[in-house]
């Protein structure tokens, strides 16, 4: 098994098991705590991932792209880590206290006063990090990620059982940050980086403005519709879309979020060993619309079934808002692949620049919508997600010299998918007399009739999915 092959498989590992565990964080939190302890840690963590951004600085980012790795460029990113870490945990402890009165919810500042705390964390994990990650040694991070999110979940249920309420979500993420602090350490001893050192910081310095940059306007764009909705509409709103895009993102966990860790070493490495990215690029974008699109399909049409299995029939308000969600984020297959290539290609530059094109008009739109309803906002997806996947595609396309009949020739076998999906779920509910409310047997049913169409879509359209997917089940076989 190759290198990269080996270094997806831990990654997936990983990311599935912490699926795992981050659905029975999601069904657990869902019935022993209430829509505004959701909202109010929502509100917190919003307001925390906003300065989390400026707490970064690309420090992890930049150790990993760089062409050789020196001991001084280590210690200069640990050293600007812990003052930035540090400088953002004062200003969000002096802040807690008025942001709890801005918002009239007390629970705010103390969740912000407890998520601070973890910031402090972060930099003496940043060095073993970036290290594994440049070793592509993702046996050893999925471990440590593994035991952080089993660590948070046992957490949660313990504390949200003695009625902790919003702080049991704040204290479990503190004991996440703290287990992957010892463990990152203990997998990659590097404790000679904690030594103090400043020989690299025009370096960190320069490629940090622009990552924190682009990571600032990205950051804003999650997290403000979150307190545009709290301070308009209340705590309860912003709970409910809060779970509404955690089930749209549970594609994306699935799928890419095992790609992510992976792709920006690969396609440095690659970049490094003078390769052209245009062919990955290309089939990255295949790979993605086989997955994504199809996905987020089969979420739309079974809505209501999932967010009830998942969360209960507490939150009947919130399959509309899904539906609408995941016809827009349709579009948002190739996003994924944006940040990793540009930084490949040395355009660090290009990621901030295309931010501030799409960004802008979307919070733009959002904040029109947000007096008008939940829904309204829901529904700006429809706009945005399209917006935003047409801006960074162009910015790629240029760098690499693709066309866009290229890209959607490349596209378009993920779409024969699609409709073998749809056409599986469309046969299971005509049988049952097209209800979109099916019971637990009645959609797995329709999820195996989905992915039977997808399959065949696939097959049909000559997917080099397929080739992967035999492959896989090859060595499964073996294995067994």
């Amino acid at each position: 098994m190759t290198t990269l092959r080996r270094s997806l498989m831990f990654s997936f590992l990983e990311r599935y098991a912490g699926i795992v565990i981050g659905l029975g964080t999601t069904i657990a939190g869902a019935r022993l705590l209430t829509p505004a302890d959701f909202g109010v840690f929502a509100v917190g963590i919003s307001v925390v991932m906003l300065i989390d951004v400026l707490r970064d600085f690309g420090a992890g980012t930049y150790l990993v792209q760089l062409e050789t790795l020196e001991r001084d460029a280590v210690r200069s990113a640990f050293t600007i880590s812990c003052v930035i870490s540090g400088s953002c945990a004062a200003v969000l402890g002096l802040a807690a206290i008025p942001l709890g009165r801005f918002y009239g919810e007390p629970g705010v500042g103390h969740v912000v006063l407890v998520l601070a705390v973890a910031l402090l964390l972060n930099p003496f994990s940043t060095p073993a990090t970036a290290m594994l990650r440049r070793k592509m040694a993702f046996d050893r991070l999925a471990l440590v990620n593994v035991a952080s999110s089993l660590g948070q979940l046992i957490a949660i249920i313990l504390l949200a059982s003695l009625g902790l309420g919003y702080m049991a979500m704040a204290w479990a993420s503190l004991a996440a940050a703290l287990i992957r602090t010892i463990g990152f350490n203990l997998a990659n001893p590097v404790f000679w980086a904690f030594r103090p050192g400043l020989a690299e910081w025009r370096g960190i310095l320069s490629f940090g403005a622009w990552s924190t940059a682009t990571g600032i306007v990205n950051v804003i764009h999650d997290t403000l519709p979150q307190l545009i909705i709290g301070r308009v509409l209340g705590a309860v709103p912003v709970g409910l879309l809060g779970r509404a895009q955690m089930i749209c993102q549970l594609p994306d966990k699935l799928i890419a979020s095992g790609l992510h860790p992976v792709v920006l070493p690969a396609l440095a490495e690659h970049a490094r060993q003078g390769g052209s990215l245009k062919e990955p690029y290309l089939l990255g974008i295949s790979y993605m619309a086989a997955v994504h699109i199809p996905a987020m399909v089969g979420l739309a049409m079974l809505a209501e079934p999932i967010v009830r299995i998942l969360l209960g029939p507490q939150w009947g308000e919130v399959p509309p808002l899904v539906r609408v969600m995941a016809l827009g984020m349709i579009w948002l297959f190739p996003a994924f692949l944006t940040y990793p290539m540009l930084v490949a290609l040395g355009r660090i530059r290009d990621t901030l620049i295309a931010s501030l094109i799409s960004i802008p008009p979307s919070l733009l739109l959002i904040a029109v919508a947000a007096p008008h309803g939940i829904m309204a906002v829901a529904a700006t997806t429809l706009i945005t997600a399209p917006l935003q996947a047409y801006v960074a595609v162009s910015f790629v396309r240029r760098r690499i010299g693709l066309t866009w009949a290229g890209i959607g020739q490349a596209a378009w076998p993920g779409c024969v998918g699609t409709l073998g999906l749809a056409s599986g779920i469309l046969a299971v509910m005509s049988i049952l007399g097209f209800r979109t409310m099916l019971n637990f047997g009645e959609t797995l049913a329709a999820m195996l009739a989905a992915g039977l169409g997808w399959l065949a879509g696939l097959w049909l359209s000559g997917h080099p999915l397929i080739g992967e997917i035999r492959g896989l089940w090859g060595r499964v076989w073996r294995w067994a």
